[in-house]
C-alpha cells in the first residue's frame, strides 16, 4: 500500500512541473529544443497536435486523419483514458480533434457557391460522429477540400 501511495505521489509531482499551455499559432516550435518536449503534459500534446492539423490544412498538405481518428476511437474504449497515451498517440488524437474542429468552424453555416442561385449553406458534423466518419473512410490522406465533403452537407 506504501508502494501505491508512493508511486500515485510521484505522479502527481510529474504533473505538476509540466508546462502551463502553448501558444496558439505555434510559432513556438521553430525554436523548440527536443528537451523542451519532455516537460509537456498529455493535454499539451493534445494541443500540439491541433496546432499541427490546422497548419497543415491551411498550408494544403494532405493529411492522414484516418489513423489519428483510429487513435481517438481507441482511447475513447480505454478504460484508463488519458493517462494510458503515449506521447505520440496524444499528438494522433490532437490532429484528429483538430482538423475536425478547423473544418467546422471553417465551413458550418457557410454559403454554398451554387450555379443556380439558391441559397445554400453547408451543416458539418462535429464531435464523435464526424470521427466515425473519418475512420470509415477509404482513402488514407485528404486535402481540405475533401474533409469539407466528407464533414459537411449542403443544407
Amino acid at each position: 500500500m506504501k508502494y501505491l501511495i508512493g508511486l500515485i505521489f510521484c505522479l502527481m509531482i510529474q504533473v505538476s512541473f509540466a508546462k502551463e499551455s502553448l501558444p496558439k499559432d505555434c510559432s513556438h516550435l521553430q525554436t523548440a529544443m527536443e528537451a523542451d518536449f519532455v516537460l509537456l503534459s498529455k493535454k499539451e500534446f493534445i494541443e500540439l497536435g491541433e496546432c499541427l492539423a490546422v497548419n497543415l490544412i491551411k498550408k494544403r498538405t494532405p493529411l492522414n486523419v484516418v489513423e489519428s481518428c483510429n487513435e481517438v476511437d481507441e482511447d475513447r474504449r480505454n478504460l484508463l483514458g488519458i493517462f494510458s497515451l503515449s506521447k505520440l498517440e496524444a499528438i494522433l488524437i490532437g490532429q484528429c480533434m483538430g482538423t475536425i474542429n478547423y473544418i467546422y468552424e471553417h465551413y458550418d453555416n457557410e454559403p454554398v457557391l451554387s450555379y443556380n442561385y439558391q441559397t445554400k449553406i453547408y451543416q458539418c458534423t462535429k464531435g464523435v460522429q464526424a470521427v466515425d466518419i473519418l475512420r470509415q473512410s477509404r482513402a488514407k490522406s485528404y486535402s481540405r477540400t475533401v474533409l469539407r465533403d466528407l464533414l459537411c452537407r449542403e443544407r
